[in-house]
């Protein structure tokens, strides 16, 4: 190596030849990646504005959830200050639609048709219409 760089600096060359291995690794080619559907299947996609509010479920299948408690777990409470709060996570909506939904309810506040009655260290307490209800941690 001093050699070569004696005769870079003093010989005037170039740089010295190199071997084979100089070449560098050889880099892989991957092959394009398509998809499989034809452009057909997305139509419904195409066909509707991404922003507007035709997009979202029903009424009448939104005041169905909000009046349920089913699917709903409690999976912490905190103080913050005087005021004590909740976290209440649903059920995954299934492969591919996202991550389950989790909510921050506090004390006093009307959430999802119910009221929120009382919130302890294991358990949350909500009324609706149906009565009192009590949603404990997961056993």
């Amino acid at each position: 190596m001093l050699a070569a760089i004696i005769h870079v600096w003093w010989g005037g060359g170039g740089m010295p030849s190199q071997g084979p291995s100089a070449k560098g690794p050889e880099v892989p080619t991957a092959p394009i990646l398509r998809d499989q559907q034809p452009l057909s299947a997305f139509k419904p996609v195409a066909a509707k504005n991404l922003f507007s509010q035709d997009r979202r479920d029903s009424p009448a299948e939104i005041a169905k959830i909000q009046d349920s408690l089913e699917g709903r777990q409690l999976l912490g409470t905190m103080l913050i200050g005087d005021t004590k709060a909740a976290i209440i996570g649903g059920k995954s909506p299934g492969p591919g639609k996202g991550a389950p939904e989790v909510e921050a309810i506090y004390l006093g506040e009307e959430w999802n048709g119910f009221k929120v009655l009382e919130i302890l260290n294991d358990s949350v307490t909500f009324l609706g219409k149906d009565g009192q209800r009590t949603l404990k941690f997961p056993e």
